[in-house]
């Protein structure tokens, strides 16, 4: 695990960075309530991936292993400047960029502010239109503060209790729900639903690099508006929005597919 300084307030993005440093680069970013290092580290050292140069993986501001710094904003613009820091910092650019979920909507943001540093974009279900996203709705309905003092350590215990029940999933969200800095996960989530002047769809629509949009065949999202917009859509059949879980092969495939077309 690797740490840069990213913040005013001297907080420090944490990072892996693995395989070949003179090869093609991927840089992953994670889910809301997710962590980058965590959620992508299977698709990272799978056979299609591993040996295909270096893969940077993100824990954005407070979460992860990432510090918490609540006198940072977490908008997903400020999530988006801060890996620019750190991708600035590495020397790094023409990344394959890949953004979960949230971590898509950073990508988009990342993407339209330095387009310099991304040679291909691919965002997995992505939240695009302002109000749209479950948990991140979910979130924004409460305050900060009471979300902060009693919902966020109530939903780490439900996912403990769901884990004990034998969910393997619940097993790996409650642990990284609950590092996620509840004041930054709130921020996060109102931010990501937020009205913007330019919606993250319309930002996707007008880059001009690459993109590649994949979904999962059991979300039932229409994809052709995706399509329409220049985006090359990949479907990973049997998943719904947490792709490397429901189907690990088929959304490694999809990104091995996105990389090379």
């Amino acid at each position: 695990m690797y740490y840069e300084c990213v913040t005013d307030g001297g907080a420090s993005l944490a990072y892996l960075d693995l395989g070949a440093r003179e090869g093609p680069a991927r840089v992953y970013l994670g889910g809301l309530g997710s962590a980058g290092t965590v959620g992508f580290a299977p698709v990272a050292g799978h056979p299609l991936l591993a040996g295909t140069g270096r893969h940077v993986l993100v824990d954005l501001i407070g979460s992860g292993w990432s510090d918490h710094d609540d006198a940072f904003d977490h908008t997903i613009d400020r999530h988006a400047a801060t890996v620019v820091t750190l991708l600035d910092r590495l020397g790094l650019r023409d990344v394959v960029l890949v953004g979960h979920s949230l971590g898509g909507s950073v990508a988009i943001s990342l993407a339209a502010q330095r387009p310099d540093r991304v040679g291909r974009l691919v965002v997995a279900e992505p939240n695009l239109d302002p109000g749209v996203g479950t948990f991140s709705v979910r979130i924004a309905a409460h305050d900060e503060d009471e979300f902060a003092a009693t919902v966020h350590p109530r939903a780490v215990r439900d996912g403990l209790d769901a884990a004990a029940r034998g969910d393997v999933v619940a097993a790996q969200f409650a642990r990284t729900l609950r590092r996620w800095s509840p004041r930054g996960l709130h921020r996060t989530a109102v931010s990501l639903i937020a009205e913007r002047p330019v919606s993250f769809r319309d930002q996707l629509a007008a880059l001009d690099v690459p993109r590649h949009y994949v979904g999962g065949g059991r979300s039932g999202e229409d994809l052709e508006p995706l399509r329409a917009a220049g985006c090359t859509v990949h479907v990973v059949p049997d998943a719904g929005h947490v792709m490397m879980w429901d189907d690990l092969d088929g959304f490694v495939a999809a990104l091995h597919d996105a990389g090379h077309s």
